[in-house]
């Protein structure tokens, strides 16, 4: 046992320091509701005050990542974006001129993507009806904050490798538990979002994972992201155990600030090409 938290308790493996929660019963497609992203239900807060306020800021961010997956894959023409949430990241990928879709748990995330974004998104788990629905095979699958929500993360990973194209990469960012800024502040470490972070993971226990999905680490980064004032006071006061305060929309809803504080991992890996007589991973 690593922590309690709450009612919360949080394990961890001594040997790659992958770490759980323990006692989690949830039902995905129930809990990411419209609550989950706008803070409709006061009494029961979880999730983002407003998620949607984060959209100009995140650009900068989605720009970035951009880039880097353009220079991995020069020829990449299509995206799978994975727990894409109401869809920005597709829709900057589209933008961008990649054909991009996007599978999402949340029915009113997956909803506000296709009604209001105009993005082509599956409503769904990652499973393999889902991914049929999606299509593909893919140049390239993204998973941004998403992998440490999955009730499955190594078998979801092997069903995405699957759909990956044969030297395409799929790129993940989560929370590194093994990091200076976990370690120094505890259980007020901000990505102790409970009850929706089901895993906590490091680069070697990442590493491991994506190898038995068949896919080779090609790149790590400790990146830059972009958020808004607002966004930042109330991550701040949730680590302080302080409910969210509201300052004036119109300046810390807007100006855009990048921070890293070195613990959110970003990580490439590409899948192999068969040999041919080779077998598959097991």
């Amino acid at each position: 046992v690593r922590l309690r938290i709450g009612r919360y308790v949080i394990r961890q493996c001594p040997h790659c320091l992958l770490a759980w929660t323990c006692g989690i019963e949830m039902e995905p497609g129930a809990f990411y509701d419209k609550a989950y992203f706008v803070g409709t239900d006061a009494n029961a807060p979880k999730g983002y005050d407003d998620y949607f306020s984060l959209a100009t800021a995140m650009e900068r961010t989605h720009a970035q990542r951009l880039r880097r997956l353009r220079r991995l894959v020069p020829a990449a023409r299509t995206l799978l974006d994975v727990g894409c949430g109401p869809g920005f990241f597709v829709r900057a990928a589209s933008d961008a001129g990649l054909d991009a879709r996007g599978l999402e748990v949340s029915a009113f995330a997956a909803q506000y993507g296709r009604d209001r974004l105009g993005q082509d998104v599956v409503t769904g788990p990652i499973d393999a009806a889902s991914l049929a629905q999606a299509g593909g095979p893919f140049d390239l699958i993204t998973l941004w904050d998403a992998i440490e929500h999955l009730p499955a993360p190594d078998e979801a990973l092997q069903l995405l490798a699957a759909r990956l194209r044969p030297d395409g990469i799929l790129a993940l960012s989560t929370g590194d538990i093994g990091s200076l800024a976990a370690r120094a502040c505890g259980r007020r470490w901000h990505l102790f979002n409970l009850p929706e972070h089901l895993w906590f993971f490091t680069v070697p226990s990442l590493s491991h994972v994506l190898r038995r999905a068949g896919l080779d680490v090609v790149r790590v980064e400790r990146e830059i992201g972009w958020y808004t004032l607002q966004y930042l006071f109330d991550r701040l006061l949730h680590s302080l155990g302080r409910a969210p305060i509201r300052l004036p929309a119109a300046v810390f809803n807007r100006l855009a600030v990048p921070v890293s504080l070195f613990d959110i991992v970003t990580v490439y890996a590409r899948k192999s090409v068969p040999r041919e007589g080779s077998a598959l991973p097991s």
